[in-house]
């Protein structure tokens, strides 16, 4: 039997666990590699996963972020992610956020440091328990 398995395959089964296992394997992870543990805390939670977050917390999450960041990298999400988000905020967010996405072309490396800033604090919310991923689509309270 071949294993085919990788950073992603781990991150995945990372994802799965429960946040104390997920924090002592990526400790141990660390200590040895700790290029790997960062990789691999970065793959366990993707821009796409902000799809997931309830209203609420996507409320809080704007309080911390910068608009612009959030759309330039609204420009390279599914529909399903755009359509999460312009749903879900005030109407003068939703056109600031369409005039960077209807905009001038931006280029990539710019994309993806704008991607990096919003999912830096995205990590730290979820490490402090203020942010939750549920992408199993129970029902929070």
């Amino acid at each position: 039997m071949e294993f085919k398995g990788g950073l992603k395959a781990a991150a995945d089964l990372l994802s799965g666990m429960d946040r104390e296992g997920q924090e002592r394997i990526l400790a141990d992870i660390a200590k040895k590699d700790p290029q790997m543990a960062e990789a691999l805390r970065k793959t366990m939670v993707t821009f796409e996963d902000l799809q997931y977050l309830t209203v609420k917390m996507l409320v809080e999450l704007l309080r911390e972020i910068d608009i612009e960041d959030l759309a330039r990298g609204l420009r390279i999400s599914s529909d399903t992610l755009k359509t999460h988000i312009l749903t879900n905020v005030s109407s003068s967010m939703q056109k600031d956020i369409e005039a960077i996405l209807l905009g001038p072309p931006i280029s990539v490396s710019k994309v993806n440091e704008s991607v990096e800033k919003v999912m830096s604090v995205v990590r730290k919310k979820l490490e402090k328990g203020e942010l939750v991923i549920n992408k199993a689509g129970d029902q929070l309270v």
